[in-house]
């Protein structure tokens, strides 16, 4: 093989990237390990928040469901007294 097809191969360039971060890999590690811990640190955190913050907008919405259900029922039942009175004036208008 020819050295200049070798070099221009990308095979030094390559190999000399392996061997950089074989040696500078672990001095990397060891400055970035404590970052990384921080970081996994806030995203627990805020999963956390948001797990409270879920379960809190999870009880507002069951909130709204049961009051729109009652005023729902209510509704319901005065539509159907006026119904019924409706009816009652209407026979006494029939009968009278």
């Amino acid at each position: 093989m020819e050295p200049e097809k070798v070099v221009r191969g990308g095979f030094l360039l390559g190999l000399a990237v392996g061997i950089g971060a074989a040696v500078i890999g672990p001095a990397l590690w060891r400055l970035a390990r404590p970052a990384a811990k921080d970081a996994i640190k806030a995203g627990v955190a805020g999963y956390g928040a948001a797990r409270v913050a879920l379960a809190r907008a999870g009880e507002e919405v069951e909130d709204l469901v049961a009051e729109a259900a009652h005023e729902m029922k209510e509704a319901a039942a005065s539509a159907a007294d006026a119904m019924d009175e409706t009816e009652d004036a209407a026979g006494a208008i029939v009968r009278g």
